[in-house]
């Protein structure tokens, strides 16, 4: 088959615009890229060894033996709408002094935290765990499936503060 020079342009056309519109459909995943949060995202054994990924059963086990402090490291905005009853919310974009010192003070001494954010390629929870294990803080569960995965199973939540 002979290719023509049109029928190489028409096919660069096609390539181009389905690449700008790749770009445009996922640009807050393409900031996210170059601003650098996906450097180190997935957990390699042994990297952080005091951070434990846990599943939706894990999860729902500790919830309701009332074993774990569950907390979202996703923004306000998206806790208020909707997050694990009881969680406290300690967003990662934003998290300052203050709120790891309250964090800090409501950890028992019986309890085990859970963090977790919206779910799927989010890694607000993963970059929050390796935050405070950076504190000292051991064994770290965090539930990757997140506020998607909860609700999609049809487990407890609440709205508000």
């Amino acid at each position: 088959m002979f290719l023509t020079k049109r029928t190489v342009r028409e096919a660069a056309l096609i390539v181009g615009v389905s690449a700008v519109l790749g770009l445009a459909v996922r640009a807050p995943l393409v900031v996210r890229y170059l601003r650098g949060d996906f450097k180190g995202g997935f957990l390699a054994a042994g990297t952080f060894p005091g951070v434990i990924q846990i599943s939706l059963a894990e999860a729902e086990d500790l919830f309701a033996r009332g074993r774990g402090l569950f907390v979202d490291a996703r923004p306000f905005e998206e806790f208020r709408a909707g997050h694990i009853a009881g969680a406290k919310n300690v967003p990662f974009a934003t998290v300052d002094e203050r709120a790891l010192a309250a964090l800090m003070t409501a950890i028992g001494p019986d309890r085990e935290l859970v963090v977790y954010c919206s779910g799927g390629d989010c890694l607000s929870s993963l970059g929050l765990a390796r935050l405070l294990t950076g504190r000292g803080l051991k064994e770290i569960r965090v539930f990757p499936g997140g506020w998607e995965e909860w609700t999609a199973a049809g487990l407890p939540g609440e709205a508000g503060e």
